[in-house]
């Protein structure tokens, strides 16, 4: 598999790191969210090539649709969801991590493995209207990242055995922030920073500097990514959005054809595909979910309707 990946050196200055995650166990309670507000995860399986979407309904429920491969009925994973889901494949075998913003502020992880696991909490306090993000650069290891109630970045690694603490890395995020992993070794996150463009941090042995990407990020909503490292945003204009992860500088594109429905106010999803193509996702302002795949040019010229949960 080629993933392409690019190193952006535009420093950002004076990110001042603070401890304040708490860990919190309890279970989540019932709390009803709309479907408007939250956007969709997709991930790919590179064992069998089945590429999933994940979405929340309007009782907080969350649904799972196999849209390459599978049956491609929604199928519910349960939960009670207050933000927009993250979802990750270790690649080399059909396993799937979910994870949500439980009604506590909490983050939560749910695993399929042949059938799903209960519910665990990983802790933490994530910003209101916040979700998750997850990457994984190999089997036995996920990165998970949130935004914290004080707008910093925070980060919690599963190393095949435990989990860590959560770390502070910083940063003014205004928005859920994005993950993936391009090669073996090496995360990238992405957020919306307080000045509404992207910025990015990256792991290779060490973390990088923050560095900003550009953009116009419509206020609310946070980038996705792809592990081809594909960025996707919604503008202030509400249309999709992309860049190589700075390879193109500050230069934003269209993704292709304009979206069929009107974007909701929600963060959109990505996933790298078998077939190393970028399917991108959005929740439409009718509720529904719909879905494109990059052709060989990078772009998509057609959107396909997953519709939504039952």
């Amino acid at each position: 598999m080629n993933y392409k990946y690019s190193v952006v050196s535009i420093a950002m200055a004076a990110i001042v790191l603070v401890s304040l995650f708490a860990v919190v166990s309890s279970a989540a309670s019932a709390s009803g969210i709309s479907m408007g507000t939250t956007g969709p995860a997709a991930s790919t399986s590179f064992a069998n090539g089945q590429s999933n979407i994940f979405a929340v309904d309007n009782s907080g429920t969350l649904w799972s649709k196999s849209v390459i491969g599978g049956s491609g009925t929604w199928n519910s994973v349960g939960g009670i969801c207050t933000s927009s889901p993250a979802a990750v494949s270790w690649g080399t075998t059909t396993r799937v991590d979910v994870f949500v913003r439980g009604s506590n502020g909490a983050v939560y992880q749910r695993t399929y493995n042949g059938g799903w696991s209960s519910w665990y909490s990983l802790g933490g306090q994530l910003a209101p209207n916040t979700g998750p993000a997850v990457a994984s650069w190999s089997a036995g290891r996920l990165d998970v990242f949130a935004e914290g109630t004080n707008g910093a970045l925070y980060h919690k690694w599963w190393n095949g055995a435990t989990w860590s603490a959560w770390e502070s890395l910083g940063g003014t995020l205004t928005a859920s922030p994005a993950a993936a992993s391009p090669s073996t070794g090496v995360v990238d996150v992405f957020a919306r920073g307080s000045d509404g463009a992207v910025w990015q941090r990256a792991y290779n042995h060490g973390w990088s500097s923050w560095t900003s990407l550009g953009g116009h990020v419509l206020a609310g909503t946070g980038p996705a990514v792809s592990q081809d490292l594909w960025v996707i945003v919604q503008g202030t204009n509400n249309q999709l959005w992309q860049n190589i992860a700075g390879a193109y500088g500050a230069h934003w594109a269209s993704v292709g054809v304009t979206p069929p429905q009107a974007l909701s106010s929600s963060s959109p999803g990505a996933t790298l595909t078998v077939s190393d193509h970028t399917l991108v996702c959005f929740t439409s302002t009718s509720g529904q979910v719909w879905y494109g795949i990059h052709d060989v040019t990078g772009l998509i010229s057609q959107w396909t309707s997953a519709g939504s949960p039952p």
